[in-house]
């Protein structure tokens, strides 16, 4: 009796085993995403690239591929030695990450040209002036890549239709959510203030309105409180602890260009900012 029973637990300990290595290898075979229902117009795109763009492409560690991909919300893997690249998910994820792909591969050979048709919802067109262009991009381009980083966007500069370049502005364009952004939009601009102060005020009126009810909850928008000198000190805080404690309990984007604090969000993450603003004060 005894015997048996051991023998039974041996088989149902075996058969376990056995399962969890089926689960084991269903589970390598298969990223985390691949199990989430495909939507009804999922597909798979190609594109055929050279060499150089494939470099341009995976950028350093593969930042660049992964980064096309979180914008686009498309998987994306590329084939270095058939030059492919292979685009999966439902039509507007294949579209932008198609969309994305060509803009950074573009960049290698000179300006980016954007036309009205690259607009799928995705986009902010910010006019940086000439004199804050090197001061918003970095050194090789890092201030930019820092903010894609934080906000989940593509970003670059480009030339808009078949005019001529504009040599007093250049054209940035944003891609991502609505939140990513405005993020990177606000970031951009707080940069562009210290280095061309008076610069927000020319284009106020365009920020405030920027992508007003186009969120999920329709509520979204900008708010915008205005300070004195030693009033800003504080509202930004040490090293801008303030402002990301402000960010972070209120959910709203809290963003200081010259001497004007701009809440981004669905309301009631604004109200929440604009409250906790106001207590700071009292």
């Amino acid at each position: 009796m005894g015997r048996g029973d051991s023998r039974g637990r041996s088989r149902s300990r075996s058969r376990d085993r056995s399962r969890s290595r089926d689960r084991s290898r269903k589970d390598s075979r298969s990223p985390s995403g691949d199990r989430k229902k495909k939507p009804s117009d999922y597909g798979v795109d190609t594109m055929k690239i050279t060499d150089d763009d494939a470099a341009f492409i995976l950028g350093k560690g593969g930042k660049t591929k992964e980064k096309i991909s979180r914008v686009s919300e498309a998987e994306i893997e590329l084939f270095e030695r058939d030059l492919i690249l292979e685009i999966r998910g439902s039509k507007l994820q294949r579209r932008r990450a198609k969309k994305y792909a060509e803009g950074v591969m573009a960049q290698r050979t000179g300006p980016v040209h954007i036309s009205t048709e690259y607009d799928d919802g995705d986009l902010t067109m910010l006019q940086v002036p000439q004199e804050a262009v090197g001061f918003v991009t970095g050194r090789a381009g890092n201030f930019l890549r820092t903010i894609e980083e934080e906000w989940q966007t593509l970003m670059f500069f480009c030339e808009v239709g078949g005019g001529s370049r504009n040599k007093d502005y250049e054209k940035l364009a944003i891609f991502g959510s609505v939140r990513g952004r405005r993020g990177s939009e606000l970031k951009v601009l707080s940069a562009v203030e210290t280095k061309v102060p008076g610069y927000y005020d020319k284009i106020r009126d365009d920020v405030m309105s920027r992508d007003r009810g186009l969120d999920e909850t329709k509520t979204w928008g900008t708010d915008s409180m205005t300070f004195q000198d030693d009033e800003l000190s504080y509202a930004l805080g040490k090293q801008g602890g303030t402002r990301k404690k402000l960010e972070r309990s209120s959910g709203a984007i809290v963003q200081y260009v010259g001497h004007t604090a701009l809440f981004s969000g669905p309301r009631k993450e604004r109200k929440y900012a604009r409250e906790y603003m106001k207590w700071l004060f009292e």
